[in-house]
């Protein structure tokens, strides 16, 4: 447990490169309330809301200023231990402007609805050590005069079952425009993710962990970097009490 603890300190230094320590990075906190619901041995019915900060001009407060809000609705299939299905048929966001100069602190915030449909896999490939993939589609409607936009995401990693109610693991995601955006804005973002998963008591689980994204946003020219601390909080009801299920963790994002 000891060793494990050193990696998950040491792994985030492992995805930052020369050019990081070039630039100075934004500083961000997201946090994350999940309502999930059990409707049935197969279906689960998830309600969230998000709420990110960003650190200001020229400082490095991660809880400075709003970044963006979220409510989302989820609906998932659980076809069996390894696959499971979602679509969320609804989702409103509210994006400040990343902050790169003063006068991003005054312009309005970006409405957009979302739907989005994803599959997400796991392979045990040794005791306890599981591959993960999800593959999602997401389209994109802002308000007023911006593009619609279609965005695939592709995430692949390795999570670590301790115990069932302790789990922990590394993935990296790719985010890529397939329309509504010229081909210079082919690439979004990526993240590189450590994660510490825990259930504190039946029906109350935690993630936390630490993302490094390379965002290339619209406008801009050169890539900018983030560091992100980010805090899942989710409250899970279930319809059958006392019926002992497998839990996977199937992430969402």
């Amino acid at each position: 447990m000891l060793r494990f603890k050193w990696l998950l300190f040491l792994m985030p230094w492992l995805f930052i490169n020369t050019e990081f320590q070039a630039q100075q990075p934004h500083q961000n906190a997201w946090m994350r309330a999940t309502l999930s619901y059990d409707a049935g041995s197969k279906i689960k019915i998830d309600g969230e809301f998000q709420h990110r900060r960003q650190s200001g001009f020229e400082n490095k407060e991660c809880l400075d200023q709003e970044l963006m809000y979220t409510l989302r609705s989820w609906v998932h299939y659980q076809h069996n231990e390894s696959v499971k299905f979602s679509v969320s048929p609804l989702a409103y966001f509210s994006h400040h402007r990343i902050i790169q100069q003063e006068a991003d602190f005054s312009s309005d915030p970006i409405r957009e609805m979302r739907i989005s449909a994803a599959v997400d896999l796991q392979h045990e490939i040794f005791t306890k050590f599981f591959l993960t993939d999800r593959n999602a589609m997401e389209y994109r409607i802002f308000q007023g005069s911006a593009n619609n936009i279609t965005r695939m995401r592709n995430r692949l990693g390795i999570r670590y079952d301790f115990i069932p109610r302790l789990k922990a693991g590394i993935y990296e995601e790719f985010f890529v425009n397939l329309s509504g955006t010229s081909t210079y804005y082919f690439f979004d973002h990526k993240r590189n993710v450590v994660f510490l998963d825990y259930t504190l008591v039946p029906g109350l689980k935690v993630e936390t962990g630490y993302a490094y994204i390379v965002r290339l946003p619209p406008g801009n020219l050169k890539k900018i970097k983030e560091n992100n601390l980010y805090l899942n909080l989710t409250f899970q009801f279930h319809r059958h009490r006392g019926q002992n299920r497998k839990s996977n963790h199937l992430q969402r994002g």
